[in-house]
């Protein structure tokens, strides 16, 4: 069966908005998938049928060894998410001349431009130009891709939101609460993703100080042992409830049902965060599963009060004040929000298009060797 490789830019990224629906999308149209990263020791076999991990390396070094293998010339086509995996598999795209698709799910520049060297960030944004097809994840993030990139004018953008395509059934809210020592009438405010100061960390501290009678559950990724102690020992600590463990996309989204309010700040000044919309993923999550939302204020949320899903705020101290307005009325933001993520977000329409736009280029290394067949 025809293969394609797909690189990602780091492990956790398995099962993510876009790559899950691209990698949907590959097997939908009758194609085996090998997944590459840097998948850490030990790592369990993917269990899907069709689809394999393989490992790589972002590194000079690995290209250099790895880069002329003939076994690169069975593939039918290279796509990676951005950045480093573009050096790789730009190269790949342009040596074997097969066609290359970059889901463009970060844009590392300004103040995000990362640690790499110009040398190896060059080499990335090269590898974004042999792109047949680019996917960003917010309309506002278009333009910003193509300057970033130096993508030509007539160069095919797509967008793809940072939503599952086929979101989970809910999970029960009584048991994921009992589980978790939350009161079955408590009010939730959930917090997800990384902890950070941008990302609104002293924030849910004031909404514990602010709202004594409001629980948060902090669905924190790579929470260091300090991290974990400092926020055990905040006021208002005894309402506040910490993940043991990372939890995976499904799982974390089918949890919202034990969440009343979702929490989305970006603080940071770098261009992607500043364009952030349905490109956030934990804004997606929170919409789609039906939690409406308190937000930091910039011109790509405004959607969420003109839609009535949520309240924007411009300082910690307005987070009382917001939690309180959505509790008065959560019910009908509930509703909002589910009906703003099925008539705007709009993620298994925006798939099908993805799905067309990558089965275009399968067909093109298709051609002569037997039909794409769409399977869905």
């Amino acid at each position: 069966m025809p293969r394609v490789a797909h690189f990602l830019q780091n492990p956790n990224l398995l099962g993510s908005p876009p790559n899950e629906a691209l990698v949907a999308a590959y097997r939908s149209l009758g194609f085996e998938v090998d997944l590459f990263s840097t998948w850490p020791s030990g790592q369990a076999p993917c269990t899907e049928p069709g689809v394999r991990l393989m490992p790589a390396h972002y590194s000079w070094r690995w290209l250099l060894k790895n880069i002329a293998r003939p076994s690169w010339g069975a593939y039918s086509l290279f796509s990676a998410t951005t950045e480093e995996p573009l050096a790789a598999a730009g190269l790949l795209a342009r040596l074997w001349r097969k066609p290359l698709v970059t889901i463009a799910d970060e844009i590392r520049n300004g103040s995000y431009a990362g640690n790499r060297g110009a040398r190896w960030k060059a080499l990335c944004q090269w590898g974004m130009r042999q792109s047949a097809v680019t996917v960003v994840n917010e309309q506002e993030r278009v333009e910003i891709q193509r300057v970033y990139a130096g993508l030509p004018a007539d160069a095919e953008v797509l967008v793809y939101p940072g939503c599952l395509r086929s979101p989970p059934a809910p999970g029960d809210r009584d048991s994921l609460r009992a589980g978790r020592g939350i009161p079955a009438d408590a009010l939730v405010l959930c917090y997800s993703g990384m902890m950070s100061h941008d990302n609104g960390g002293l924030w849910m501290a004031e909404a514990l100080r602010a709202q004594p009678a409001l629980w948060v559950w902090g669905q924190i990724v790579n929470l260091d042992p300090l991290a974990r102690g400092l926020l055990q020992r905040i006021e208002g600590n005894e309402r506040l409830v910490l993940e043991q463990t990372r939890m995976g996309w499904q799982e974390a989204w089918a949890s919202m049902a034990a969440a009343d309010i979702g929490m989305v700040v970006y603080l940071q000044d770098a261009p992607q965060y500043r364009h952030m919309g349905i490109a956030s993923n934990r804004l997606c999550m929170f919409l789609a599963m039906g939690v409406p939302v308190v937000a930091s204020r910039q011109p790509s949320f405004e959607f969420i009060e003109r839609y009535d899903c949520g309240v924007l705020i411009d300082t910690q101290e307005q987070m009382g004040p917001a939690i309180e307005r959505i509790a008065s009325r959560l019910p009908s933001m509930r509703a909002n929000a589910l009906n703003y993520a099925r008539d705007y977000i709009r993620a298994p329409e925006r798939y099908e298009t993805l799905k067309t736009a990558v089965g275009a280029q399968l067909r093109v290394t298709q051609a002569g060797k037997g039909v794409v067949h769409d399977r869905d």
